[in-house]
């Protein structure tokens, strides 16, 4: 896991404690998972403001997994 993924998590444990015991796993989980679209959301809006060509789709489609450290 990549330090960026290790930043989220310990986010979404932050947010998680303050709920009651019982719904701490799926609190983690929805707010992990939002975290992460967020920041997908912000680096692709940060590379392209219009995708318009299958290049221009490709770069951001690679730009995200680099960023969060996943590869094919």
């Amino acid at each position: 896991m990549n330090e960026r993924f290790k930043e989220l998590s310990k986010q979404a444990v932050d947010y998680a404690s303050a709920c009651e015991a019982e719904a701490w796993d799926g609190a983690y989980e929805r707010k992990f998972a939002e975290l992460i679209v967020r920041e997908c959301a912000e680096l692709a809006k940060h590379h392209v403001m219009n995708i318009s060509t299958y290049g221009d789709a490709e770069f951001v489609d690679e730009q995200i997994k680099q960023h969060f450290g996943v590869e094919e």
